[in-house]
């Protein structure tokens, strides 16, 4: 099987996965406070009340900003950092001093340790919010993505899956 078919099984595997999880959720829990919409009385985040459409639409603006840097430090800066460490066929460091490169490190897996921790005591309090969280994720990822993506030259022939008719050289 080729990366393609594999990638392919692992998505349509991981979508009957999810639609699974959500039909036992809205089955045995659907009647928890944890599935609402918008501010709420008794909507408390991280000890604020979230009981107006001002506070709530203030935290909804916190977490994409929250979520978005994650995002670009994620997936363009952490790669740089992590690919120098832990890639054992580079082995000749020519961007960072030992010290700064451990350094460095060391202060981002602490700081995006600390970070997760408040996300994820964000995210549990309501559904809209982690599904907010989430759909605001996934966009950036979509944007980091193709920024990466473009920086690449993409040289591949492959076939095409219904006729196995030679499809053009792609590149970007």
């Amino acid at each position: 099987m080729n990366h393609l078919k594999k990638v392919l099984v692992c998505l349509i595997i991981n979508i009957i996965l999810l639609f699974c999880v959500v039909f036992f959720v809205i089955m045995f829990a659907s009647e928890s406070k944890y599935f609402r919409f918008g501010p709420n009385e008794d909507f408390i985040v991280i000890s604020v009340k979230i009981n107006n459409q001002n506070r709530y639409l203030i935290l909804l603006s916190l977490i994409s900003f929250v979520k978005v840097t994650r995002v670009i430090i994620e997936e363009i800066g952490n790669p740089v950092m992590d690919f120098s460490i832990y890639n054992p066929d580079k082995k000749i460091i020519t961007e960072f001093t030992k010290n700064q490169l451990f350094i460095i490190a060391n202060l981002m897996y602490l700081i995006s340790s600390i970070r997760y921790v408040f996300e994820v005591m964000i995210t549990v309090t309501q559904i809209d919010i982690a599904l907010f969280s989430v759909l605001v994720t996934a966009l950036a990822g979509l944007v980091s993505t193709r920024f990466l993506l473009n920086e690449k030259t993409f040289i591949l022939e492959y076939n095409n899956l219904v006729d196995d008719e030679k499809l053009p050289i792609e590149r970007v």
